[in-house]
């Protein structure tokens, strides 16, 4: 019998990928024109004074930083690990009406709670930037620390209305996730990236000096329409699943209080990670081009694990709440391990990519406009060290993401504790010996010892977790990821040696055809290695181009 037109259970292999195709697919061109949305700014603001001649590149990606910080901090994670579990349980368990309910009330309570920090936010931007600044002490040329405080003030009371459209972001996106649509929220970041692509153009013409107020205007109400347009582009969605919605602030009801008893130690760990942030951002500001080199080479690292590792952790966490919900802990387990051995098949490749070939990727892709030679050696460097977290990072969400679907707040704000105070211990010592890449290798060490320790707990709590299948593709995607790397070096030296005058042809070259061969090979020694955990990125790969073909089909 055919599984077409057949509801399998979320977790099956076939659904599974299809799942995890859907994500991957949207993701990868939510991140390809993400991608697109830094290179075009900077090709208009460079990366350090130096170059770009203003302290733009520094003010605004400081100011747009925090939007996203202070939501996380308000509601990001209880909406994102508490309400959906919660609303999953009741669509499980309960009525329609009544999840629907819940979700009403959830969404009335956050608006009006991120409104009310937003208007606070505006009225204290100059006190919230002095904060992020508190080691002060940034020059460069003729800017001082206080010019950096007026300009990012500037920007911060224009990019806070973001809070809200990203709570809104994130609850459509839960609910359409929860009800198994994965379609709108993996390409709803297109559109924010899109607009603030048309905003940079704008800036780009505008006459005058490019720090002028129109252009810092331009490029401030640019940069949150984006965000409100990734929230809208996902309600005809709703729609069409059948939303509910109940103007009610139902704060009684047991859901609500549910979600607010669990809230008080997941705030606990995201405050405390939040300072860690804080930290990292006051340290970096007092370098040159530090904030803006530290946050390009966190796009880059999100890359990989945006499009492969959320999409697998997206497609996965469903179904792992409601296996939970049931007390199906054996199924449970085996979600679990199922994610953890495909996301470390596709994460330890593109490590190896960044590790390899850092410099040459910068090159090609940034170095235009005003961003220079030496914004590409700073980035780059930073880029290096973040590469070397790219896999414990990975795997460490995925673990964290295993509580919460447990409905378990408290044990990862515990584990946090001790992550923070290292990550801040490690970043106050590397900053000292490497300036900002010694953030990017105290980000990647603390995300090491938060796996470590969550993969602890989880194995102590649950039992066997399929340690044996998980440790035999560890060995075999290392083997694989050795010979990559062997490959990579031998070809881009080959490259290089071949065509040693310079130029954006021998950039492309020495880029894609040692990532060529490289894949090729980590691939190849994988399949000798019989690593059962290609047949699910085939059927991955299957069932995105059986979508395609019957798209076409009915065109």
């Amino acid at each position: 019998m055919s599984d077409e037109g057949v509801l399998l259970p979320p977790d099956e292999p076939a659904v599974f990928a299809r799942n995890a195709t859907i994500m991957a697919v949207g993701t990868a061109l939510s991140r390809v024109t993400g991608f697109l949305r830094y290179a075009s700014l900077a090709y208009v603001l460079g990366l350090t004074l130096r170059y770009g001649q203003t302290n733009l590149p520094s003010t605004y990606n400081l100011a747009n930083s925090l939007p996203n910080m202070i939501f996380d901090l308000v509601m990001g994670g209880i909406i994102a690990s508490l309400f959906i579990p919660v609303f999953v349980e009741y669509l499980s368990t309960r009525s329609r009406e009544e999840a629907w309910y819940v979700a009403s009330a959830v969404t009335n309570i956050s608006v009006i709670i991120l409104s009310l920090v937003t208007v606070a936010g505006i009225f204290a931007s100059p006190l919230i930037i002095r904060l992020m600044t508190a080691f002060g002490s940034y020059s460069s040329g003729n800017t001082t620390t206080e010019m950096v405080r007026d300009q990012a003030a500037f920007f911060l009371r224009f990019f806070l209305p973001q809070i809200i459209f990203y709570g809104l972001s994130a609850i459509f996106g839960g609910l359409l996730n929860a009800h198994r649509h994965f379609t709108a929220p993996a390409f709803a970041p297109i559109a924010n990236n899109l607009v603030v692509i048309g905003t940079v153009i704008v800036f780009n013409f505008l006459p005058g000096p490019r720090d002028n107020q129109l252009h810092l205007v331009v490029l401030g109400l640019g940069t949150t329409l984006g965000v409100v347009a990734q929230a809208l582009v996902q309600m005809p969605f709703l729609v069409r699943i059948g939303i509910r919605y109940t103007a009610t602030l139902d704060v009684r009801h047991p859901a609500i209080r549910k979600i607010g008893r669990l809230a008080v130690p997941l705030l606990g760990y995201i405050l405390l990670w939040q300072i860690g942030t804080w930290f990292v951002f006051a340290l970096a500001i007092k370098v040159d081009g530090g904030v803006p080199s530290y946050q390009y080479a966190q796009l880059f690292f999100q890359l990989p694990y945006g499009v492969f590792a959320v999409s697998i952790i997206t497609a996965i966490f469903p179904a792992m709440s409601e296996h939970f919900a049931l007390r199906r802990l054996n199924r449970f387990k085996e979600t679990v391990n199922m994610g953890l051995r495909s996301t470390l098949l596709v994460i330890l490749p593109c490590a190896v990519i960044y590790l390899m070939l850092n410099k040459p990727i910068v090159r090609f892709l940034l170095q235009h406009g005003f961003f220079k030679a030496g914004d590409t050696e700073l980035l780059s460097g930073v880029l290096f060290f973040f590469a070397l977290g790219l896999v414990p990072y990975s795997l460490d969400m995925l673990l964290t993401k295993t509580f919460y679907s447990m409905q378990d707040t408290r044990t990862p704000m515990i584990i946090n504790c001790f992550v923070v105070a290292a990550n801040i211990l490690a970043n106050a010592l590397f900053f000292r010996w490497l300036g900002v890449k010694g953030l990017a290798l105290g980000f990647a060490a603390a995300y090491f010892f938060s796996m470590l320790l969550d993969g602890t707990v989880i194995r102590l709590r649950l039992g066997k977790m399929g340690g044996r299948k998980l440790f035999s593709t560890l060995l075999k995607a290392t083997a694989s990821a050795a010979a990559m790397a062997l490959v990579i070096y031998a070809s881009r030296e080959m490259v290089e040696k071949l065509h040693p005058a310079a130029g954006l042809w021998r950039d492309l070259l020495v880029m894609m055809l040692p990532m060529a061969y490289g894949v090729a090979a980590y691939l190849l020694v994988a399949r000798v290695a019989g690593m059962e955990e290609l047949e699910a990125v085939g059927k991955m790969i299957s069932a995105y181009l059986n979508r395609v073909r019957k798209r076409v089909s009915a065109e």
